[in-house]
């Protein structure tokens, strides 16, 4: 299923963010979602990261600054946890698309009638 307003990043591209102490984070940029207005980035740890787990994507809030000579993006982390749930979703939505067998238990993504997809 193709979806407009998610974009699966393939490339394995990483981007390096900055905590607290100024310290370098590496993540793969699984991809980009749109969300009532604004962009998320779903990102991956490139490496190991203390309280992320190798599998856990992270949710970031996109913000462009097109001032500038340069374009540049800034990442804020997410921590509404519904914001983060429906970005999710979307993303699983975007992704479900061929493989869904229409046993919406199985795959994960939200069906609009679960009786219409049983086979």
């Amino acid at each position: 299923m193709a979806d407009e307003k998610v974009q699966i990043i393939d490339d394995d591209e990483i981007i390096t963010l900055f905590d607290e102490d100024d310290n370098p984070m590496d993540f793969y940029e699984v991809a980009v979602v749109e969300y009532e207005g604004e962009l998320y980035a779903l990102l991956q740890p490139a490496e190991e990261i203390e309280g992320i787990a190798e599998d856990e994507v992270v949710i970031f809030r996109i913000d462009s600054d097109r001032e500038g000579e340069e374009d540049e993006d800034f990442f804020y982390p997410v921590e509404d946890e519904s914001v983060q749930d429906a970005v999710f979703e979307e993303y699983l939505r975007a992704t479900a698309g061929s493989e869904c067998d229409g046993d919406c238990e199985g795959c994960g993504a939200p069906c609009d009638d679960k009786e219409e997809n049983k086979d």
